[in-house]
């Protein structure tokens, strides 16, 4: 069985290491450096997740054979919500409610480390509910056999989850922008730094910068 502690956390923080030590090289606000480091955390919690512990069989004997690899893939389900048949409380709660939640802080937070038009979040919220399931599929194919289930249905709510922090996220700028102006507040340090972010969001302002 191999755990998320402590190799595979250690290998993203030395990850983490590396890339602030490159955008030391380049001209961000101060306040950068520490969103990035949360959003990387934030990242790596989905990874032991979704992704740990792996099982390891006893006679493993490296990357899936045609014959596994068929049967993996054979396995993968490809109907959205085909398991509502059996609707009940786990379903609603542990697969849906689960899935979205986990992508929540995804739509909201991804704005304070890299410009995000509304027009990206298709690909974008799209794409985390793929790279989480691509890389179990990677995994089982790995193993030789099926350790994880590979759903359609988890790629789509996790889309729906980062739509809705991303819906989030623009009610606060909204909210943010709206009370400092009215409250007269000049933000300094940190409210800076999120004072640009949520200026940023609003229309027009990825154009203004």
């Amino acid at each position: 069985m191999i755990d998320f502690v402590p190799f595979p956390l250690l290998f993203g923080i030395a990850i983490l290491v590396a890339l602030l030590a490159i955008h030391r090289k380049r001209k961000y606000s101060p306040w950068y450096p520490f969103f990035f480091s949360v959003f990387w955390v934030y990242l790596l919690l989905i990874i032991e997740v979704t992704i740990f512990p792996i099982p390891m069989p006893q006679a493993w004997t490296g990357i899936a054979t045609k014959q596994q690899a068929a049967f993996i893939l054979s396995h993968v389900n490809l109907v959205p919500f085909s398991y509502l048949g059996f609707f009940n409380r786990y379903v609603i709660f542990q697969e849906v409610g689960r899935n979205i939640l986990l992508t929540i802080p995804f739509g909201f937070g991804i704005s304070f480390i890299a410009r995000v038009r509304p027009k990206d979040l298709l690909w974008l919220s799209l794409g985390a509910g793929l790279a989480i399931e691509g890389t179990q599929l990677a995994v089982s194919l790995g193993l030789g056999g099926l350790y994880r289930t590979v759903d359609v249905t988890d790629v789509l709510v996790n889309a729906i989850g980062v739509w809705l922090g991303y819906g989030c996220f623009m009610f606060f700028s909204h909210l943010y922008l709206s009370r400092t102006r009215q409250l007269g507040i000049e933000p300094r340090g940190v409210l800076a730094y999120v004072h640009e972010v949520a200026a940023r969001a609003q229309p027009g302002g990825a154009k203004s910068g």
